[in-house]
């Protein structure tokens, strides 16, 4: 049996930004890439949504929503490409 790397290895913690758990560049360039927004991002965007449609409970949503935005992988972790969500400014792809 082939040697695990760290990125097989169970409990194994891929950081934000990581890229240990990137495929290399040729299994990449054989597929293509959805636009990616990371799960944190997708669910503070709909908090966000629910903050507007429900202005009595934005106080308590946009919290969490930014939360979750801080909670961003900021980069998929096996493509590396980086969360379009338009929160992360500068940063984002």
């Amino acid at each position: 049996m082939a040697e695990q790397g760290p990125n097989l290895t169970p409990g194994y913690v891929n950081p934000p930004c990581g890229a240990s758990e990137v495929l290399p560049d040729d299994i990449l360039a054989a597929i293509d890439l959805p636009v990616y927004v990371s799960t944190a991002c997708e669910i503070a965007l709909r908090l966000d949504e629910a903050a507007a449609t429900h202005p009595a409970k934005a106080e308590h949503l946009r919290p969490w929503a930014e939360r979750l935005h801080d909670r961003c992988r900021r980069n998929h972790k096996f493509t590396g490409v980086l969360c379009t969500c338009g929160h992360h400014g500068a940063a984002a792809g």
